[in-house]
């Protein structure tokens, strides 16, 4: 163990204390198997806990603390001014914390041509934000689900969907589609029909597998089915019947819901799959530090252990 580890393991111990999580459970040493994937957790997190906003420098030292590898981090508009950064020094203070931007999350109205140019303008926009953080994954979220025939925007959505994936190859990054509740793609069919109209070569697809589960969908299945197109993954854990609009109520911390991880794992090492794991916890009912000490846990005693 480095001397980086050992700090590492010891803020980890403070951290897991505090929340009430064992320590020991949460410690890490260094496997440089473990380096085909990474892992990071969302900002979202600390950013919408309870109605309060949480210093982006606290959730950073949180991260650092149990030891991640990255964030992924889509900001507001003046988001980072707002926190006291400046583009250059959070980028600092990243690396300082042996920290990357796994990846920024997109989306725009696709099927609206007359939305196209705006989109475009946007795409380009956070394509530049990754290539600043030195990230190379884009994760889109579908267009907001309507009443009526959401197939047919779906169909009108997968040209755009190709383009975007087209520019996003071109700048080194690519370009994962995520399955959302509430969405246009929500439902297992809805799934196979955009991965059926979009190009493999340029759209890939990012499982939500919370969102994948709440939508109707089978995780394992539709992650073995897709597993020649996975870019990147949020990792989530749900239970209980989804009363739409409002999913905060499913969300659990990682093993604590119905989400099969174990057999989700176990198609990712068959593949031997290489990327980004992002713990996005959308709501919790701990702090934000509790909750992700909590999933680390799960990530460090369950996951890995299948996988490695």
């Amino acid at each position: 163990m480095n001397r980086r580890q050992f700090i590492k393991n010891a803020a980890i111990a403070s951290t897991a204390i505090a929340s009430g999580t064992s320590w020991a459970s949460c410690l890490t040493s260094y496997n440089p198997q473990e380096k085909n994937i990474r892992w990071a957790m969302g900002w979202i997190l600390w950013r919408d806990f309870a109605d309060r906003q949480i210093p982006l420098s606290e959730a950073i030292q949180n991260l650092s603390d149990l030891g991640l590898d990255g964030i992924e981090f889509s900001p507001r508009k003046d988001e980072l001014s707002k926190h006291g950064f400046t583009r250059e020094s959070f980028r600092d203070l990243l690396a300082d914390r042996n920290l990357s931007v796994s990846g920024n999350y997109f989306g725009g109205t696709l099927y609206d041509a007359s939305q196209r140019s705006n989109v475009l303008s946007a795409f380009e926009s956070t394509l530049n934000n990754l290539k600043f953080y030195g990230a190379r994954n884009v994760i889109i979220g579908p267009p907001a689900r309507v009443e009526g025939d959401n197939n047919e925007l779906i169909k009108v959505s997968a040209s755009l969907l190709n383009e975007l994936g087209r520019i996003a190859n071109s700048e080194g990054i690519q370009l994962g589609l995520h399955p959302h509740v509430n969405t246009i793609v929500e439902t297992p069919d809805e799934i196979d029909l955009v991965m059926e109209l979009t190009d493999p070569a340029y759209v890939l697809m990012a499982p939500d597998t919370g969102h994948i589960k709440l939508g109707g969908g089978n995780e394992v299945e539709i992650i073995r089915k897709y597993s020649n197109r996975l870019s990147y993954f949020h990792l989530k854990d749900a239970a209980g019947a989804f009363n739409r609009p409002d999913f905060g109520p499913n969300m659990r911390e990682l093993g604590k819901g119905e989400v099969d991880y174990r057999g989700i794992m176990s198609i990712l090492k068959e593949i031997n799959y290489s990327g980004w794991f992002n713990v996005e916890q959308d709501k919790t009912f701990m702090t934000p530090s509790e909750s992700a000490a909590e999933s680390m846990r799960y990530i460090t005693t369950t996951l890995k252990p299948i996988y490695v």
